[in-house]
This record gives C-alpha cells, structure tokens and sequence, in this order.
C-alpha cells in the first residue's frame, strides 16, 4: 500500500527546491497540467506559462524557500488537502519572509501533484 502523506510530504520539498533552483520542469511536475497557485492580495499563476513566470523572476539572490509542519489530510485515495508554513531566506541566511501555504492535491497516473496552492505571507522583512 502506497504512502500518500510521504509521497505528499516529498511533493512539498520538490516544490522549494525546484523554484530555488530554478528548474521549470521540476516545478511544473509539481503540479497537474491546469494546477496553479495564487499569493493572497498578489498575483496567480496558473498551468504551464503561469509557472513559467515564476521562475523566469528568480535569481541567484532570490529567498530558499524552507517548509515545516507540513500537515496532510486524505479525502480518499486520491485527493487530499494540505497545509505547512514556510520560511523564506535571503543570501545572508536570515529570514525574509514567512507565510503558509494552503493546498488542494490530487493524484494522478504520475503521482500526487497540486493542483490549487494558496500562499499567505504572514510576515515579510
């Protein structure tokens, strides 16, 4: 039997760590073909050109992106809601912001994926 909330757990590290590398088609394999996500009051992006901008607008100095309490609930076999907070640091190592994020996820052929992320930043420098 398959262990969605490791595999949902793992989702969450790819996700920090292909935006912090700048790797597109990682992010992209984060999330199903429509999936987006959304910064309250910011912006949204949404599908494959959404998630393009996202790493189009990093750079070497831009914030590492660290997860913590990541907290999974399963629906069923194949969609689940989730929630962590996370911390953002900048190139001196120091906090630059905090926030959490809020998720919807599925599973697909491919493995669990998000398809709705909702961020909320609740402290930025």
């Amino acid at each position: 039997m398959p262990d969605h909330v490791t595999d949902i757990t793992q989702l969450y590290a790819r996700y920090s760590l292909s935006i912090d590398s700048r790797d597109l088609e990682s992010l992209r394999g984060c999330f199903t073909a429509d999936g987006g996500m959304e910064i309250t009051g910011g912006p949204s992006f949404a599908g494959a050109e959404g998630l393009a901008k996202v790493i189009a607008g990093r750079t070497a100095e831009s914030p590492r992106h660290e997860n913590s309490n990541v907290l999974v609930d399963l629906a069923d076999d194949a969609s689940a809601t989730g929630r962590a907070y996370f911390v953002l640091r900048g190139p001196d190592g120091q906090p630059a912001a905090m926030g959490e994020y809020s998720d919807r996820l599925v599973r697909t052929d491919a493995g669990w994926r998000f398809a709705a992320r909702q961020i909320t930043f609740t402290w930025r420098a």
